[in-house]
């Protein structure tokens, strides 16, 4: 038996309305979506009932399937929980700690706009979840929260620079790495200022699949100085202000020696015990639970991440989309996307075809082969549309 393990992010009314959207599917189309799920017999397991059954052969209803929900959006909340509760599932969510939004109440959901407290269009959902909200949906049975890793961020990864940090240039993790007490408010705030504008970008990688890169700092204030010197947002109004920082970059280089190095062995090993260990006890103690299993952020990790995962209590972690069957790997959980990203289609498009998407994923999966031949299909005039509208523009 195949057991498909599903993966989501979050659920709104309006996935478009914050920039993590795409990640997002519209709250209408996902009831449908669990409504289908009902009425065709499936049965939601836990993560541990999969894990018993990859490991011991544990006993399953006939049609299990996993619903998993990565990064604790505050929209889990909102909308994901109460619809899940509302046909009899359960799931899945995977957070960061560092993402928690220190409120100490419960935010209104979909069940108060039912019990007509508030309106449907005045739920507050874009943002992280509270831990009075993960206990709320914890003791209720409907939800099982898990690991997610600490930071989910990026970091440099080598000394390469990529660009230079320039208002609406989007990187928002150099905001998280530098400030990470205010990374819960990400989402509802302008925090680019939390970073000096003309600071260098270097390449960089998944927290959690990368060695990080140490910038050299007589670099990066000498960038910041200069672009300070001339007016700092005021400077990037200039269309060459790109190549004046390359410029800056040269002669500072030629002046003076490179000081960037790479994290020590023993750094890279107390930042992966924080990433991994120390979040997962963090959330054990904040929900009084034992968690078992870890969700890699983006689905990075390296083989010594995810050793000490294993060898720290998790009793699997998460990967791409294979089969879960007995006889895999138990200590691997494979999963599957099965919402449309909504930059790829218009609204029209998304609302009709999200249903029978999901439709054909659920028994492409299974092994049927006409799902398989028309998901193929499918995917190839996705492609074509992509090119064609890409030649357009």
């Amino acid at each position: 038996m195949k057991i498909p393990v599903l993966m989501y992010h979050g659920v709104s009314d309006d996935v478009t309305k914050v920039s993590y959207g795409f990640l997002l599917q519209p709250a209408n189309q996902f009831e449908r979506c669990m409504r289908y799920l009902v009425s065709n017999g499936y049965t939601t397991i836990t993560l541990t009932e999969l894990h018993a059954h990859l490991k011991f052969n544990g006993p399953l209803p006939s049609k299990p399937i996993v619903l998993t929900f990565d990064d604790g959006y505050l929209d889990n909340w909102v909308y994901a929980y109460p619809i899940l509760k509302k046909y009899g599932l359960n799931g899945t969510i995977f957070v960061n700690p560092d993402f928690v939004d220190p409120t100490v109440t419960t935010r209104p959901n979909l069940e108060d706009v039912s019990a007509g407290r508030i309106k449907r269009t005045e739920l507050k959902w874009s943002g992280h979840l509270s831990w009075p909200e993960m206990r709320a949906m914890e003791s209720s049975g409907v939800i099982d929260v898990q690991n997610h890793s600490q930071t989910h961020t990026w970091y440099f990864k080598s000394g390469r620079i990529v660009d230079f940090h320039h208002p609406g240039d989007g990187y928002h993790w150099l905001a998280w790495n530098k400030m990470p007490e205010r990374k819960f408010g990400w989402v509802d705030e302008s925090q680019e200022e939390f970073v000096e504008f003309g600071s260098p970008v270097y390449e960089f990688g998944r927290s959690l699949g990368i060695r990080v890169y140490y910038d050299s700092p007589g670099l990066h204030d000498h960038l910041v100085e200069f672009v300070q010197s001339r007016g700092e947002r005021k400077f990037f109004d200039d269309c060459r202000w790109k190549d004046y920082l390359w410029q800056e970059v040269e002669r500072y280089r030629q002046c003076h020696a490179d000081t960037g190095r790479y994290e020590t062995q023993v750094e890279y090993e107390n930042r992966l015990y924080h990433e991994i260990v120390d979040s997962k006890q963090t959330i054990e103690c904040n929900l009084q639970k034992k968690v078992q299993f870890l969700c890699w952020p983006g689905g990075a990790f390296t083989d010594q991440a995810r050793a000490l995962a294993l060898q720290n209590g998790h009793l699997a972690t998460t990967k791409g989309p294979t089969e879960n069957q007995f006889g895999n790997d138990p200590t691997t959980i494979h999963r599957i996307a099965t919402y449309l990203d909504y930059r790829r289609y218009n609204r029209f498009i998304l609302h009709l075809a999200s249903l029978p998407f999901f439709i054909l994923q659920l028994k492409r999966y299974s092994g049927n082969s006409t799902a398989a031949t028309l998901f193929k299909a499918a995917a190839g005039l996705q492609k074509t549309a992509r090119s064609l509208a890409k030649a357009r523009s």
